[in-house]
């Protein structure tokens, strides 16, 4: 059923139609409710590319999902989705779904041809990478690019969502050091991870601040058990930082192994605030990232109702393995 049809039965003019589905506030009551109860009924919805037309969008809003960060199944990323998802409802807008495993080059060739040919306002680029392959069919496709989760120096233009790691990991390092601990490591990371590199590169920074020489990385994933357990031993590691709540709970694993009792012999802080966390024994203290805001905030980017980027700050979440001073 076309608008000129629907609009017959309706007994209105197809400006009345047009204004009840996308300008409701300037229509009576009455009218908007007697045309939408009746679409309901005969099954009418308007034309998506006549509606695209008229209104200069598709409203449409495309993301780009890295399978190769956590994979398809990953509890954080899927958090980030469902709080992507609340926001696009909220604006009555539609969902594209980019998945890329750079790793595969049949995913990357698919990758591009989404770009090209997709029928978006813009894309959101989840965990954003540097100097990434997929910048020059970004910039192709003509569209807004927001980054979420991290930023692209070398797109300038290019709005971006960020948690501040510098302000998480120093409260972390202030919260360690009043518990007592003597010597502190960052602990796993995943080679080529924006976020995991700037956490080490801050770790590095500021750990000196607090515990002198008596600091120390163990980077890499999957954790090598028997060489962590001799770095801890040797380095007398009283207190543990992981690079994201997956290291951390790992590190619990191996202080079990090691008969430390945390957080009387060890003391162990991750981020993500993953559900583990706390059903984890003993429970893991942990920094939540505001996702629903960040999300918000990178819809308000795409659809231009804000201008300007956003870093976000991590809110310290206290359980047994590293209590609340």
């Amino acid at each position: 059923m076309n608008i000129l049809e629907f609009a017959r039965r309706a007994k209105v003019s197809t400006a009345t139609i047009s204004r009840a589905f996308h300008e409701p506030e300037k229509l009576k009551v009455d009218t908007r409710d007697h045309i939408l109860a009746l679409a309901t009924q005969l099954g009418y919805y308007p034309s998506p590319s006549g509606r695209a037309l008229k209104r200069g969008r598709h409203d449409v809003l495309g993301v780009i999902w890295p399978l190769e960060v956590e994979g398809a199944e990953a509890e954080f990323a899927l958090r980030i989705l469902a709080s992507l998802t609340r926001h696009l409802v909220a604006n009555d807008l539609d969902l594209l779904v980019c998945p890329i495993d750079r790793r595969e080059p049949s995913t990357l060739a698919h990758a591009h041809r989404i770009l090209q040919r997709s029928r978006c306002d813009a894309w959101i680029l989840l965990y954003p990478r540097h100097h990434d392959i997929l910048i020059r069919s970004l910039k192709n496709s003509h569209k807004p690019v927001v980054c979420l989760m991290g930023g692209l120096p070398e797109c300038p233009s290019w709005k971006c969502v960020r948690l501040n790691q510098r302000s998480w990991i120093e409260d972390a390092l202030h919260r360690l050091k009043a518990a007592g601990c003597r010597r502190v490591s960052l602990f796993g990371s995943r080679a080529g991870e924006p976020d995991h590199e700037e956490r080490q590169l801050v770790f590095a920074d500021l750990a000196p601040k607090y515990f002198r020489n008596r600091v120390s990385s163990f980077p890499g994933w999957p954790p090598e058990m028997e060489k962590i357990k001799e770095h801890i031993a040797s380095h007398a590691i009283d207190g543990i930082i992981g690079v994201d709540d997956r290291a951390a709970l790992t590190a619990l694993d191996i202080c079990r192994e090691m008969r430390l009792s945390v957080p009387a012999k060890m003391k162990v802080v991750g981020i993500d605030d993953v559900s583990q966390a706390h059903y984890s024994s003993p429970s893991l203290s942990s920094y939540r990232q505001p996702l629903d805001e960040m999300a918000g905030c990178a819809v308000e980017l795409a659809l231009g109702t804000r201008q300007r980027s956003r870093l976000f700050e991590a809110v310290f979440v206290p359980r047994q393995s590293l209590p609340a001073c």
